[in-house]
């Protein structure tokens, strides 16, 4: 696998950039991020004149007239539309030069060096130990995982962490909570565990008493208790041998698994340097930051008035450890929406220390998923979900193997990858600032916006590619002349693009999207030849218009199998 270089599309969009700030005689900084993609009717390049007809002190449009005429790039069609200079991609060479890279640069394909010497911390998944995963956990832990894809594709070098939530009082309610309703010889099942927290919840929001014993067991821990740390423990191991069960089948894997409980101990160190700037000062009997809020704004509390230590204490020593160890140029935070609060007090207080890096910490939010209700005192697990889906997609997989649809022998294993791709995608299509509903159903058809969609047509340009005699070493690309060809070759050109602006914005969607895109362009194409014969992929009585072809095919399947690698799904050959 060859490393990535410029893309094809990036050369020429910076080309084009460069042409256009000679002819303006203005920095090229200035130029290149007003050049956007057009119009497909006018081009594939850009570039909108408004902005200099006050100073040039003439129309838009005679503007883009006589920059069209100043512009000159090789293998761009220039031309002025209205005030719009726009650029087209000549046939040739570009549709050889994209091509050729995406067949050279194999799973590659889509990456850069961008982010080469660089390093990000990716906080992401996060659940609570005695708990199982719970359907809600998709979100941080597929975003999660598909920026940690996104970075290491673009250079970077990736830290991911996932920050347990093994430390509070919450896990007292779970120890107290075992000590009247467990069962020793089920201690190791975290489905046991759950009935045990849901009942001790239920219990201490009704006895104050039995509330108190909770919040002492978590004292006990604080204090270094060991035969309470022991409990701790033991529940820990049971809880993540369960958790990396469940990442297995989403082919997820992290650099660490560090939970709140690393920094137990760690804490007084950090409120020492919080009370030299900006100031620590006592409230109610809790320890908090001294510092001003905004109206409404509740103070960021460093101790509770036991002494026992919060979330945002423990965040504060882990920003600071995690510079410390990494030296990082970026740290995400892949949490909810719900915590946005608490990210923007943890940000700014950290920035108030004086703490140089502290613009580098990115919290990366999300939306909820609905329709996924459930009643109190119950939950909706991850791993109970993916079996549904599962069991789903190997109805449809049996279905078309019995009617001769689907070359597969190992179908109870596609129909893990389908069922997987059904909810991966189904989180990942979204913008993740939004709110979208769960519908397994729609999330697993064949067609339409699901990831069994891009799949199969996937394993599709595997079939065609099995049935030409293979990827061709040389062709022709001139020949691919028609308009569904070139329309598919520029899709393929922007797909570094997508990858990089993706990346930038914290946003898997924009890959979902592109994928789309791309798996329709080819659609369109690769069916022409149901009405006509000439425009059949494997066309006969022209071998070199055959082979041209065939490239197009696996130069879409690498795009096809890059994207949806990037974001977590697997890329059946066979369906």
């Amino acid at each position: 696998m060859a490393s990535p270089t410029p893309s094809v599309y990036a050369r020429y969009h910076t080309a084009f950039a460069e042409a256009l700030a000679r002819a303006l005689n203005a920095p090229l900084a200035e130029v290149e991020p007003q050049v956007k993609p057009a119009d497909p009717a006018h081009g594939d390049l850009s570039f909108a004149t408004f902005p200099l007809a006050k100073a040039l002190r003439k129309a838009p449009p005679a503007i883009a007239a006589e920059l069209a005429q100043a512009v000159r790039v090789q293998g761009l069609e220039v031309a002025a539309t209205g005030p719009y200079v726009n650029a087209r991609f000549s046939a040739e060479p570009f549709t050889g030069e994209v091509l050729a890279q995406a067949r050279t640069e194999g799973g590659a394909y889509g990456g850069s060096t961008s982010g080469a010497g660089r390093t990000v911390v990716i906080d992401y998944s996060s659940p609570n130990i005695a708990k199982p995963i719970a359907f809600h956990h998709i979100r941080s832990t597929v975003i999660g995982h598909a920026l940690a894809n996104l970075h290491r594709a673009h250079g970077w070098h990736v830290e991911g962490i996932n920050y347990l939530g093994d430390w509070g009082k919450q896990f007292g309610l779970v120890a107290v909570g075992f000590e009247e309703y467990g069962d020793p010889a089920r201690k190791h099942q975290v489905s046991h565990l759950v009935d045990v927290y849901v009942k001790a919840n239920a219990r201490a929001e009704k006895e104050p008493a039995f509330d108190e014993r909770a919040r002492d067991f978590f004292r006990r821990m604080e204090l270094g208790d060991a035969q309470a740390l022991a409990v701790w423990k033991e529940f820990r191991e049971t809880s993540l041998k369960d958790f990396k069960a469940i990442y297995a089948r989403l082919g997820i894997r992290f650099e660490h698994y560090e939970g709140e409980s690393f920094y137990q101990g760690k804490m007084e160190p950090v409120i020492e340097r919080i009370a030299k700037k900006p100031g620590v000062k006592t409230s109610e009997g809790a320890l908090i930051v001294d510092m001003p809020y905004a109206e409404n704004e509740p103070p960021v509390l460093l101790k509770k008035a036991d002494g026992s230590t919060l979330y945002a204490t423990r965040d504060f020593a882990a920003a600071i450890d995690r510079h410390e160890r990494f030296q990082f140029d970026r740290s995400l935070y892949v949490v909810a929406t719900d915590q946005a609060l608490h990210f923007r007090q943890v940000f700014r207080v950290l920035k108030e220390m004086g703490e140089p890096w502290a613009d580098r910490l990115v919290h990366v939010n999300f939306g909820r998923v609905g329709g996924m209700s459930t009643r109190r005192g119950t939950l909706k697990l991850l791993s109970d979900v993916l079996d549904d889906a599962r069991d789903k997609a190997l109805e449809k997989v049996k279905e078309n193997l019995a009617a001769g649809k689907l070359e597969s022998h190992e179908p109870e294993a596609l129909a893990e990858q389908i069922g997987t791709a059904a909810v991966v995608f189904g989180d990942l299509k979204n913008r993740r600032t939004s709110d979208y509903d769960f519908d397994l159903d729609a999330f697993l058809q064949f067609e339409g916006h699901t990831g069994p969609y891009l799949q199969y047509q996937h394993a599709r340009a595997c079939s065609v590619l099995r049935k030409g005699g293979g990827a061709p070493a040389s062709v022709a690309p001139a020949l691919l002349s028609l308009p569904e060809e070139q329309a598919l070759v520029r899709l393929l050109a922007r797909f570094p693009v997508a990858t990089q602006e993706a990346l930038d914005d914290f946003e898997p969607s924009v890959v979902s999207r592109h994928l789309l895109d791309v798996a329709a362009a080819f659609s369109r194409w690769y069916t022409l030849g149901n009405q006509d014969k000439e425009k059949r992929v494997l066309v006969e009585g022209n071998d070199a218009l055959r082979s041209a072809r065939l490239a197009l095919v696996d130069a879409t399947r690498i795009t096809l199998a890059s994207g949806l690698t990037l974001l977590g799904i697997a890329t059946p050959d066979t369906m």
